[in-house]
């Protein structure tokens, strides 16, 4: 039952011998062996001669090698020891009867150095304890006086030697708890918990030596609590796994945990194979590990009777509301080879009241069609009862029921008579939630589940945006009343559209995970970060703390699904982020280019240009030849293979401009105009970013400035977002009729199959093909060639004058005349044409918009 802590004495056995003592010995014994030679020869000849020459090589080198061990006991003591009792002992030994037992014999020779053995391989404790410090802190304000009175009790179970109380001192003073109580079975760690708290003089820390599965406090026994939701926060590192009834432990922590504050933190080891709707539901899809290894780690912690059976982690997420959940692998002896799976749980109970979130999900966010089917992507419920299935469910579909399934006594079903008459129970609590429900502060994302499509999407495609969004303000004449559906990409013109105009509502909608992680992060850092930091991360690309910060601050006001995937890709902030995801290699091979043409100075010359004259200067000269040469239009950007991963560019888009001329027609009718248009030094942070790879604080988007950072601050603005992880299409569909003013799709039209004009359109009412059950992915295959439910579902959901709007490669894209079909008056707000630019950016050849006139 215990597996985590530290000892005070960390390292005891190193103080035996002082420096100069190891020194000497090591000297000695260095002398000695280089020096073999001649002290053999100085040594034989006062030898008898009975003793045998090689006698006296082999004593000096004895000699030798006993005084180098001796300098280096102090080193090898302790991995010895953890090696002889974790793994030798073990085998030598039959295993006690009783648990406690078990791990008196287990720590009795290792207590005192269980913290220094444990340092690497008990990854995750520390980013549970500040996931759950960060989560404490920003709990809403309690409602009433009675929640404010309340003591917060902290109980860490399996805590051993009490290293994670001393550890969340660092994130979260344990002054902040009127008490904490550290329960365990193991007599030797507990002793060495016990003379750690008093060297620190704390006197709310109390240890108790219980079976978990049945532990009672002192204020429940005094009858001074009652012990149903008595609880503030429960922590389970590293001993879930060891607990023999783990379904009695779940069930007394969900029943003594505060229903609508407390929160349950858990790190642990695990391995799993199958996955179902719940892993999908609350964004656990990568935590399949291979056969070979489940088998391996399951036999391997076997033997120390640390059991990773599924049905552990299955029915901690199944018991307990899932707030975040992070799953990856610790390479602890820093090889791909060896990396043992470990999850990071934050949770709540499932009695949390969710009637907030799903509000704003089914009724704000237009998830209307969230909890059934019509729709390719639309989220279906996450679970419907139990994780293993229901019993009408087919056969085929059922999950496998844990062969070590029982229920152990429930948790504080107290009699009347006393405390000690527990009474078991079986609770029909219903299906869980997903992750979103239980977001505690800001219900930015819709909920959604994850499909093997999203599997295509590994990171972003676009680390920035390429349209220009003060233009769509001015042009489009965005303001407050709107309420508006527009491409996430990554976030910079909504958050734009939200600082100019501060319009009501904000759909803000991309297919790829990723993008809508991106457009999270920024809004989280925004809510919580100073400025300072801010800029670091999304002005300069990179922070050198910023793995912390996520963690620290920014979690709680993050998906789960948002935090597992920048925690697992922190390191894109390590460097420069905006040189990560596809659009980084834009970026990558434009710097390689100008080094080997030998232009990079003049790349930084044209970056601080004071004038456009010299600009075009620069660009004419010296970056135009590089650019337009036949090497770069032929290998590169007339490549569709480069165009897609690299620019995101599809072949039907490529196929857009190639209908107006050329590859070289395209980029020159894109580049050529910018230079004259306005410095890129003061204001056009597009070209900007990707000269200089990174922002400047005079020429960078409006959100990162300090006062566009402070405006979004505010809830007003910041409330207008709800992120969607879907197609348009099914967005479209689960708003209500004339719920949009403006829907702004980018290039994203260009995308589409081109529809003959002699095919009609579908019937007002019908529905494209939908197989949600049985093939998303056939689905999707056949949905992104039917532009035209898309439109009609346009026509549906958009108010009367209200418009759809896009950009396309084409300078009169295909698509028109089937809005003009719809009924849509179609008319373009620019067309690039007579080598001009029609904004800051130029990159498309047309600006159009459809106006719903009935």
């Amino acid at each position: 039952m215990s597996s985590n802590g530290a000892a005070p004495a960390k390292h005891h056995s190193a103080r035996i011998m002082s420096p100069q003592v190891q020194l000497v010995l090591v000297v000695s014994a260095a002398s000695i062996f280089f020096g073999l030679s001649p002290l053999k020869t100085l040594i034989e000849p006062h030898l008898s001669m009975h003793v045998p020459k090689p006698v006296v090589g082999w004593s000096l080198a004895a000699i030798a090698l006993s005084l180098l061990l001796l300098a280096l006991a102090p080193y090898v003591r302790t991995p010895l020891r953890f090696i002889w009792n974790c793994f030798v002992k073990p085998l030598t030994k039959g295993d006690a009867p009783e648990q406690k037992d078990r791990l008196d014999s287990f720590y009795a020779g290792q207590a005192d150095v269980y913290d220094t053995t444990r340092t690497h391989l008990l990854k995750g404790r520390e980013t549970m304890l500040q996931l759950l410090a960060s989560h404490l802190k920003a709990q809403p304000v309690p409602s009433s006086s009675t929640e404010m009175s309340k003591p917060k009790i902290w109980v860490d179970i399996g805590g051993g030697t009490g290293w994670n109380i001393e550890k969340m001192d660092e994130y979260l003073p344990v002054s902040y708890f009127d008490a904490i109580y550290l329960i365990d079975l193991c007599e030797p760690l507990l002793e060495v918990a016990r003379k750690r708290f008093a060297a620190r003089g704390w006197k709310n820390v109390h240890v108790l030596c219980q079976d978990a599965s049945r532990f009672v406090l002192p204020e429940w026994e005094s009858g001074q609590l009652d012990p149903r939701g008595s609880l503030t926060a429960v922590t389970l590192s590293y001993s879930l796994s060891m607990i023999p009834p783990f379904y009695q432990l779940l069930d007394r922590c969900d029943q003594v945990l505060d229903p609508q504050r407390g929160l349950m933190g858990v790190v642990d080891f695990y391995t799993s194979r199958d996955l179902g709707n719940k892993e999908r539901a609350i964004g656990t899809a990568s935590k399949r590990v291979s056969w070979i290894a489940k088998w391996f780690w399951e036999c391997w912690f076997e033997m120390d009777n640390v059991h990773l059976h599924a049905s552990r982690r299955d029915y901690l997420e199944y018991k307990m509301g899932t707030i975040k959940l992070y799953n990856a692998r610790n390479n602890f002896l820093n090889s791909w080879l060896v990396q043992i799976p470990y999850y990071v749980f934050l949770g709540c109970s499932r009695q949390r009241d969710a009637t907030a979130a799903s509000k704003t999900f089914e009724v704000e966010a237009g998830n209307r069609l969230g909890q059934g089917h019509g729709g390719l992507m639309t989220p279906t419920s996450p679970f419907n009862a139990s994780p293993w299935g229901t019993p009408d469910m087919p056969s085929d579909k059922l999950l496998s029921v844990p062969a070590d399934f029982s229920i152990g006594p429930s948790a504080l079903e107290k009699s009347e008579v006393s405390l000690s008459g527990w009474q078991q129970t079986i609770q029909d609590v219903g299906a869980p939630l997903s992750p979103f429900h239980y977001q505690l502060r800001k219900a930015w994302r819709v909920p959604y589940l994850e499909e093997k499509i999203h599997e295509q999407f590994r990171t972003h495609i676009y680390g920035w945006t390429w349209e220009d969004p003060d233009v769509d303000v001015k042009k489009l004449g965005i303001n407050r009343n709107d309420h508006i559906l527009a491409i996430t990409s990554a976030g910079d013109n909504v958050l734009h559209y939200a600082l100019a105009a501060q319009p009501e509502r904000i759909h803000a909608v991309d297919m790829n995970p990723c993008q809508g992680h991106i457009l999270e992060l920024k809004l989280a850092a925004i809510q919580v970060l100073d400025y300072s930091d801010f800029w670091k991360i999304f002005g300069e690309g990179r922070h050198e703390d910023f793995e912390r910060l996520l963690t620290v601050k920014m979690s709680p006001f993050l998906s789960s699904h948002a935090y597992a995937y920048w925690k697992t890709h922190a390191d894109q902030f390590s460097r420069n982020f905006y040189f990560r995801g596809y659009s980084g290699w834009a970026l990558r091979l434009a710097q390689v280019a100008f080094f080997l043409a030998g232009v990079s100075g003049d790349v930084k010359r044209l970056c601080q240009a004071t004038t456009v004259a010299e600009q075009e200067r620069i660009w004419q000269k010296k970056l135009r030849p590089v650019l337009l040469n036949k090497i770069m239009l032929k290998g590169f950007l007339g490549n569709p293979a480069f165009n897609w991963h690299a620019l995101g560019v599809p072949k039907n888009q490529m196929n857009c401009f190639l209908e107006d001329g050329t590859v070289e027609d395209f980029v020159k009718a894109t580049l050529d105009p910018v230079p004259s248009l306005t410095t890129v030094r003061d204001d056009n942070y597009f070209f900007l970013l990707c000269l200089n790879g990174r922002y400047t604080r005079s020429s960078c988007p409006a959100y990162l400035k300090p006062e566009g950072f402070q405006a979004l601050k505010l809830a007003k603005t910041n409330n207008a977002f709800k992120l969607h992880t879907d197609t348009i299409l099914n967005v479209l569909r689960g708003l209500p009729d004339e719920n949009l003013t403006k829907i702004i799709v980018m290039d994203s039209m260009d995308w589409f199959d081109p529809i003959p004009p002699s095919i009609p359109l579908p019937p007002v009412g019908s529905t494209a093909l939908d197989v949600l059950d049985a093939s998303p992915e056939a689905a999707y295959e056949h949905l992104k060639s039917e532009l035209d439910f898309e439109i009609l579902e346009m026509k549906r959901v958009l108010k009367v004058g209200g418009h759809a709007i896009w950009r396309s490669a084409a300078k009169r894209p295909w698509y028109r005349q089937r809005f003009e079909l719809a009924g849509f008056k179609v008319e373009p707000i620019d067309i690039r044409e007579n080598g001009k630019a029609i904004d800051r950016v130029n990159m498309y050849a047309s600006f159009w918009r459809a106006e719903k006139l009935a």
